[in-house]
């Protein structure tokens, strides 16, 4: 049972800023109508960051600063890392005109 508490809070404190960190690089460097689907992954997973950051500095646990950075990072890497088109706005009928 301890293996498993091991793994979970490794997982947590590791594999989930790696997952968003791959996240915003994906938002950013994918095109085409795959751009959107990896700005909705995006937008999916930083909920989820924004939710475990929350838990993780209520119950005072050793991980808050490794959450509260990749969670500082998603948001600020999605605005200052310059994204790809993930439309063509002369093809689009939405923007036409």
């Amino acid at each position: 049972m301890a293996q498993i508490v091991f793994i979970a809070t490794a997982f947590s404190a590791l594999g989930l800023p790696l997952i968003a960190m791959v996240a915003l690089m994906l938002a950013k460097l994918t095109t085409g109508t795959a751009a959107r689907r990896a700005e909705r992954r995006f937008l999916s997973i930083l909920i989820v960051m924004t939710l475990v950051t929350s838990h993780t500095v209520m119950m005072q646990n050793a991980a808050w600063l490794i959450h509260t950075t990749t969670l500082s990072l998603m948001v600020v890497g999605s605005l200052w890392i310059p994204g790809q088109k993930s439309l063509n706005e002369s093809e689009d009928p939405f923007f036409a005109g």
